[in-house]
Parts: C-alpha cells; structure tokens; sequence
C-alpha cells in the first residue's frame, strides 16, 4: 500500500514539474509577404526582443506562439522594417490578416479587442486634428485607465510628439488616473512602479518650482522681503522674527504632528550646532493642534520655536506663500529672502555663503 501511495505521489510531481505555461499564438495570413520572415516581438520595458518567427508560407499564412506574459504587455508582429503593436493579456489566440503594406494600420485583429482599439487609435492619428484626438483618447482612458490601451494612449504621438505633456497639470491627471489604477490593480508589475514613479516625480520637480518662483515674488513684493512675524512661545513669551535682524536667519515652518518629524528635527539641529557660532539664528513656527504635545516635542530646543494655531496659522502661512510642511526659507543679514527650500539638501551650503 505505501508503495502504490508513493508511486501515486511520484506521478503527480511528475505531472505538475511537466505542467506547461500558459501559451498565446498569433497566426494569419499576410499577402505579398511570401518567404519572408515574421517576428513576434516582446516590447518590454526595458526593450524589445524576439520570442518567435517563421518563414511565411506561399499562401501568405503564419502562426507564433510564445508563453504568455505574468502581466498584460505589449508585443509587436514585425516584418522587416513594418511592424503591428499588440496587447496580450488573457488572450490564447489572436489571428491578423492583412497585406504587408497594411501591416501597420490594419483593423483585420481578432482575438483581441484591446490591439483592435490600439489600431483605431493610429488610424484616428493619421486623419484627425490633435485637438479631435485628443478628446477621443481622453474618453478611452478614463472609462477604463487600468487596461493596456489606457496606458497605450498616454504615450500615444501625433506626427511624431506626444498628443500628452506630463509637466502640464491637466494632462498629468491622465497620466495619474492610469498610474493609480495599474497600483491598485498591479502594483508589482515593472510598468506600474516606473509610470508612478515618473508622475511622483514630475509633481516633486512641479512643486520645487513653485517654490522658487514664490520666493522670487516674495523678494519682488518686498523692498526688504522681511515679513515680520510675533508668536508665542511655550513659556507665554512673545518672540518675533525681527528681533534677529542682522543676523542669518532660517525661518522654519513645520509641525510635530509631521510623520518624520523626529528625522526632520535631527538634521535642523545640525544645520544649528554647526553654524551658530557664526551667527545663525533659527525662528521655527510649529503649525500644531495639540499645545501640551507641541510643548513636550520642542521643549529642549535650542532656537526659538513659536506656535501656531486656527487664526494665526492660517495668516503666516498665507504670508509666506507656504503650500506644505515643512517649508523653510533663509535671509541673509539685510532681511532679504535668498531661498526657499522643502528639504535640507542645499541650506547649508547657502546658509554659509551669507554668514
């Protein structure tokens, strides 16, 4: 009995190691293209490869057939230098029949309704105005920004430039609803990581210019830029931002309630053990809900800190312009603004130019 059990198990590690992968075949016919060579591309990220091709037959028919991608992708049927892109996700079976001339516009695909509406989308390119192409695609995208035609159409060309601009507010939130759909959907997947992180960092790049160019009016609004400031501090004192006229000045605008607060703190502290001796002063307005928290958090720093709540938080947050926290900005010894900054990456080296 054990042995017929063993053997019984044997087989079905037998079955399951020969188990084959999941396949997809692309097949057709394609006329004057006799004795020619078809390829059937892989279009990945981080390039394009061959994963089969054949010599079309007299008749003009073809068949290919590679195993089928972990997550929906793009490939491409290739004959010489004309090629057909194609989504594959679920699809086991696509047929393309077409002249070789056609190849690249042919509405003649089975199988595959994504590559059909991926074509739609070229042939729309040749005829259309940009404006026309542009409504259509955005009507694809957002009825469905987690399929493949959706991304396909954020990168879709026009004459040669892309119909979307990622660096355009209105046009990112396309780029954005695509990206938040393939990370809640995939957040695995190669595509997903690198589009997110493209549009991450084309908000980061977008916010960093605001920042300057806020600071830029804040210097031209001012003959002096200096914006005087009055707060309480924890013992009930009123400290003021002018007091430090004359001085290098970083005015710190944070909150303890920030997620990396401790983090943030730590680095500020350096920035001060390293250049207060030489006439660096720190005015740091704590945007904080909870006083008996905000006093425990700061109570054994060094600079000056102040709170701000409801009222007085939203009057010098409008008056410096800030969009988020922490935000900082440093003056030289005439008051002037000569930046401001979201991070600490080149406050110090600025702050030394001015001490």
């Amino acid at each position: 009995m054990k042995n017929k059990i063993s053997l019984i198990f044997i087989g079905f590690i037998a079955l399951v190691g020969c188990a084959k992968q999941p396949t997809f075949t692309v097949s057709g016919t394609l006329t004057n293209a006799q004795d020619q060579t078809i390829y059937l591309e892989h279009t990945a990220l981080l390039g394009t490869t061959i994963v089969d091709s054949c010599s079309i037959d007299m008749d003009g028919s073809y068949s290919l057939k590679t195993t089928a991608p972990t997550y929906p992708d793009f490939y491409r049927l290739r004959v010489g230098t004309r090629s057909l892109p194609l989504a594959i996700d679920s699809t086991e079976q696509v047929q393309v029949s077409t002249s070789l001339d056609s190849l690249p516009y042919t509405l003649h695909i089975n199988g595959s309704e994504a590559s059909k509406q991926m074509a739609q989308l070229r042939a729309l390119a040749r005829t259309a105005s940009r404006e026309e192409l542009r409504q259509q695609t955005r009507k694809i995208i957002l009825s469905n920004p987690r399929s493949l035609v959706a991304y396909y159409a954020i990168f879709l060309k026009q004459n040669g430039l892309p119909i979307w601009d990622m660096a355009d507010p209105t046009d990112r939130r396309l780029f954005q609803a695509v990206a938040t759909s393939y990370n809640l959907w995939m957040p695995d997947y190669n595509r997903t990581k690198a589009l997110y992180n493209q549009v991450l960092e084309q908000m980061q790049a977008e916010r960093s210019l605001r920042n300057q160019l806020a600071a830029q009016q804040l210097i031209a609004e001012s003959e002096n830029a200096f914006l005087d400031i009055t707060l309480t501090d924890a013992k009930g004192q009123m400290q003021s931002l002018s007091q430090y006229r004359g001085k290098v000045i970083v005015l710190d605008f944070s909150s303890t309630e920030m997620e990396q607060y401790v983090a943030y703190n730590f680095e500020l502290r350096e920035l001060y053990n390293q250049y207060h001796k030489r006439g660096l002063e720190i005015y740091s307005v704590s945007i904080d809900r909870n006083q008996l928290v905000w006093e425990d958090a700061t109570e054994h720093l060094p600079w000056t800190v102040v709170r701000a709540y409801e009222n007085d938080a939203a009057q010098v947050l409008t008056q410096y312009n800030v969009q988020s926290l922490p935000t900082l900005f440093l003056f030289d010894r005439e008051g002037n603004v000569q930046g401001r900054y979201t991070d600490f990456e080149s406050l110090g080296t600025n702050i030394a130019k001015y001490l």
